[in-house]
């Protein structure tokens, strides 16, 4: 009887699992959460950009899911309307999330077009959203959380602290809504 009740679980654990949440072809479960960014998303973002220099943004961020669901692309832009109309690029930016070469471990590698530099900071999913931090040399530690809120918009708080981590100073806030 015991084997009976072994051999069922093993049977059943791996239809558990699958039922858990639906994943897009290839996409390993660790990833997961990236499917539900898949999509255009736009709204609000608000960055201070040194002292008394806080600017109001026009964020997209635009999430593809790529090679078979096995990584994400996702590529960020903050624009501004001048007076006469025409849009100031104030942010552009472009990630790939997958897995490092371990096939365990979520990464991410983002490009910014400041300065034409690329980090691989380190990143965490977590199965209601992520966070990442790098070291900046001008800034200190810097720190990104995402989540969902309860209107299911992409929230995303960006915090510096240039004393090791003791305290923190939000400098980013986007709200942003899936476009259709």
């Amino acid at each position: 009887m015991r084997s009976f009740v072994i051999a069922s679980l093993l049977i059943a654990a791996p239809v558990a699992l699958h039922a858990q949440a639906p994943v897009a072809m290839g996409t390993p479960q660790q990833l997961v959460l990236m499917t539900k960014l898949v999509g255009v998303w736009e709204g609000e973002a608000s960055m201070v950009m040194g002292p008394d220099n806080k600017q109001i943004v026009q964020q997209r961020e635009t999430v593809e899911a790529v090679a078979g669901g096995t990584a994400f692309t996702i590529k960020g832009l903050g624009t501004q309307k001048l007076p006469d109309g025409s849009l100031r690029t104030v942010h552009d930016a472009f990630a790939v999330i997958t897995l490092d070469h371990d096939h365990l471990t979520p990464m991410m590698r983002a490009h910014v077009s400041l300065g034409a530099n690329w980090i691989d900071p380190e990143f965490t999913l977590r199965p209601d959203g992520y966070t990442w931090k790098m070291n900046d040399p001008r800034a200190g530690m810097i720190r990104y959380e995402m989540a969902f809120d309860n209107q299911g918009r992409w929230v995303e708080k960006g915090f510096m602290s240039r004393d090791e981590g003791k305290s923190w100073t939000q400098f980013f806030e986007m709200r942003l809504t899936r476009g259709s």
